[in-house]
């Protein structure tokens, strides 16, 4: 996942456009995994969306707003496709789609019944929609205009289609809510949204036949996968965030079990896809000539993958709601209507797997149709158990093709594997497994903000880095091992499944870590015990393949120490918390152990292991660490949406939201745009021990630093929403305006030691950028919360501006 193809002079070039060679292998590119972070926070509010309104109509209001995310997901996909997102002017429309995406999923749940009771909620996803369909149209127009008649056309039938498509967008939003109709309003919107859903994409199809050429199908697939991938990480996130965001409600036994129920089918899901079918349909297609890689994208992508996508997000709801109602937390209910959901979700995603693998193979997915089978034959079960009872049913359910395809279809499963080992062997970059793992993170990381909110003092943001220290620690932990242990065998994925499930717990045991909640599980227990399982999981992996690589159980044996060490002050810090009494005096100390502990497992172990890791695969290792930034990104996103979220929705806010969001992206260009790919050339140079070093240093110590900055700039945008009245007359609270500004500074001072460490040399503009913030952080703490949000947004882009134009130069 790097910003491949050739260099700039062979690229042709536009003013605005630099267009995609016919038939390069390009990959996906880091804008084009920035702007998926913006769909996993707006399918999450899809998911709000149904949840508050857990009827029929709901779930039909819920589908719509997913068609309308997918139109708007798989335009910019095309659109990637045919040019560089990362180049020319594209990064400012890119952008701009990313920040109408925030606003858009703030505003969701009240798509169809505005929560301010007026129509700005439906305005603001209406406009959003057609912002983005018209930005994606206009770029492709100015792209097939100069072609003659035969692009003309298409080009004008699309305006012709979507120009009345808006008029009637526009009538659902403005003129419905002034009629005064015998039928309820809320059926009358739904109705006109789903008369230009289907013209929209009955349009598509007929614009698309013949005229949308695939230049790139690999590219497609992988944006394709990727799309699964967050959907996949959004059932995850829903899963997690089933409590709310408050940290306040008891953790217990069965929100566990539920919590881990959901991580193993969510896994087996994964597998129905990753395992054989998304490498060998992507081997297929390119194997094609153009005009039926063509066809099969429009057909088993483009439309195949809906159905998909469709059925993990009602997937996420139903999980949500058997997570919440085996705890007795949910809104609604739990009956045979929750489980038809929650069995639906899968047999709807089965089904769009099946006809995928029908139109890009031309075979039948036989261990999907026994699926389907399974989970229908189960279903009346399911109907009269209890949630976790459902949950269990749906587990074996899904788990039927696992054992399918290991016995009655062994011999086809093997013949898949046949053709699809040797592409995903040529595959050097992060895989689709630890993708989703790193999806999970997004969720822990959220914790963490959710921890100091929940505090809500100094004391409070420094137990949050803490645990964010160890969160890094659990994280590049894994990075390493997957980096040396590069072939993906049964007990890798079971180690995945694994990880996956000790950090969904320590995720949602977090907030808790040093204050509990009555009638609950101590939190502070749950986080260690979920972090020695995610050791020790590791470690038994190790051991594994010591047989391959013997130099690796000498990690383990060298880390006993420190790791020992830490792992019982730990355990000390539970036993005083739980014998002392409830006092400032006793959280200090036990934060003071913490602290210790963490220093204790992270820097003793800085000369661990450094003879026998090695860096095997060097793209491979960049791109996860690229990747745990795009993460934290991630959590700044749905920390800011879901704090904006809580405000009553106002022109303001949406000041307020586009403020903030100029800032995020003018912090990911920085990284981005330079960092990611000159770090990955300077550790492609080095070798031996000096590659180590140099891995050990710049990646897995100093990334830690610039991830923490952006969690407290999350925290302060997050604490500035929450919890402070107006954003435009109220000011900013101390707490949170001073986790604004030295959360910019010190990802930047952390960007700086980074450089330092890997060119030996530093950026005069970022440091004068850091020093003019935290001059200003004082100075501007009078100020309201919408003036300071402008105020560092104007900063990034006129930093940024100037770095993208001396870079040219240069």
């Amino acid at each position: 996942m790097t910003d491949g193809g050739p260099a700039l002079p062979e690229l042709r070039r536009r003013r605005f456009l630099v267009l995609r060679p016919e038939g390069t292998t390009g990959d996906v590119s880091w804008m084009e995994l920035f702007i998926d972070l913006f769909f996993v926070f707006a399918f999450l509010r899809v998911t709000d969306l149904m949840a508050s309104r857990l009827e029929w109509l709901g779930i039909v209001e819920g589908i719509l707003v997913v068609l309308m995310l997918w139109h708007c997901w798989n335009s910019c996909a095309w659109l990637g496709n045919v040019a560089y997102l990362d180049k020319g002017g594209m990064p400012l429309v890119v952008f701009g789609i990313a920040t109408t995406l925030l606003i858009m999923g703030v505003a969701i749940p009240g798509t169809f019944t505005a929560e301010s009771g007026g129509v700005l909620e439906p305005l603001l996803v209406a406009a959003g929609y057609l912002l983005i369909i018209y930005t994606v149209l206009v770029v492709l127009s100015f792209l097939h205009w100069s072609q003659g008649p035969a692009g003309r056309r298409p080009v004008i039938a699309s305006w012709l289609t979507y120009l009345p498509a808006g008029l009637i967008l526009a009538c659902a939003v403005w003129l419905q809510p002034r009629l005064d109709l015998p039928i309820d309003d809320r059926y009358v919107r739904t109705a006109l949204f789903a008369l230009v859903i289907v013209i929209n994409f009955s349009a598509l199809r007929v614009v698309s036949s013949g005229n949308a050429q695939v230049v790139s199908s690999r590219h497609l697939a992988e944006r394709h996968g990727l799309v699964v991938l967050v959907a996949l990480g959004e059932t995850v996130i829903s899963v997690g965030i089933s409590q709310g965001l408050g940290g306040d409600r008891p953790i217990t036994w069965q929100l566990l079990a539920g919590a881990a129920l959901s991580i193993a089918v969510v896994s087996v899901l994964w597998w129905t896809y990753f395992d054989v079918a998304k490498v060998v349909a992507e081997h297929a297609m390119q194997a094609l000539p153009r005009p039926d890689q063509s066809r099969i994208a429009r057909d088993a992508y483009s439309g195949l993958h809906l159905p998909m996508i469709c059925g993990l997000i009602v997937l996420a709801l139903g999980l949500k709601h058997a997570v919440s109602a085996a705890t007795g937390t949910a809104d609604h209910p739990w009956h045979a209507a929750s489980a038809i959901l929650l069995f639906g979700g899968v047999i709807v995603y089965l089904g769009g797997l099946v006809g995928f693998q029908r139109r890009a193979l031309a075979m039948l997915g036989r261990s999907p149709i026994v699926g389907i089978v399974a989970l229908m034959a189960l279903l009346p079960l399911a109907a009269n158990a209890p949630p976790l009872g459902s949950l269990a049913l749906l587990l074996i359910g899904v788990a039927a093709m696992v054992v399918a395809d290991r016995t009655v279809f062994r011999r086809r499963h093997r013949q898949l594997h046949e053709r699809a080992d040797p592409e995903a062997a040529k595959l050097n970059g992060a895989t689709p497994k630890e993708l989703l793992v790193d999806l999970v993170f997004v969720f822990a990381f959220i914790q963490v903000t959710v921890l100091m909110v929940r505090e809500n003092s100094v004391l409070g943001v420094l137990q949050g880095l803490i645990l964010l220290a160890l969160l890094w620690w659990a994280w590049t932990s894994f990075s390493w091992v997957t980096n040396a242990i590069r072939h993906d065998t049964v007990p890798v994925r079971l180690t995945m499944i694994g990880i996956m499930a000790v950090t969904l717990a320590l995720g949602i045991a977090l907030p808790q870590t040093f204050e509990s909640v009555p009638g609950g599980l101590p939190g502070a227990s749950v986080v260690v015990a979920a972090y020695i399982a995610g050791r020790l999981i590791q470690a038994a992996l190790i051991w594994h393949v010591a047989r391959e690589q013997p130099e690796l159980p000498a990690v383990v044996r060298q880390s006993m120490v420190p790791s020992g060490v830490a792992l019982a002050l730990l355990a000390g810090s539970i036993v005083l918390d739980l014998a002392a009494t409830d006092d400032q005096r006793t959280d200090l100390l036990v934060t003071a152990i913490w602290l210790i502990a963490v220093l204790t497992e992270v820097f003793g172990n800085y000369r661990t292991g450094l003879r026998s890791w090695r860096i095997r695969t060097v793209r491979h290792w960049t791109d996860r660490y690229a990747l745990i930034m795009l993460i934290a990104f991630g959590e700044t996103v749905i920390a800011l949406g879901f704090s904006a979220a809580t405000e009553p929705t106002s022109p303001l806010l949406i000041v307020v939201l586009v403020s903030a969001a100029i800032s995020i992206c003018t912090i990911w260009w920085s990284y981005f745009h330079t960092d990611a790919g000159l770090a990955h050339d300077a550790l492609q140079a080095a070798q031996g021990m000096d590659r180590a070093r140099l891995a050990r240093d710049a990646y897995t110590y100093l990334h830690l630093p610039m991830v923490a900055g952006l969690i407290l700039f999350a925290f302060g945008l997050r604490e500035t929403l929450l919890l402070h009245g107006s954003p435009v007359q109220a000011p900013a609270h101390a707490l949170g305006h001073y986790a604004l500004y030295l959360g910019a500074v010190g990802y930047i001072v952390a960007n700086q030691a980074f450089w330092w460490r890997v060119w030996r040399r530093l950026s005069g503009y970022r440091i004068s950028g850091a020093v003019l913030v935290a001059v200003l952080a004082p100075l501007t703490a009078p100020l309201p919360v919408l003036w300071n949000l402008v105020l560092l947004a104007c900063l990034g882009v006129t930093f940024a501006a100037i770095e993208t134009r001396v870079g040219r130069r240069q």
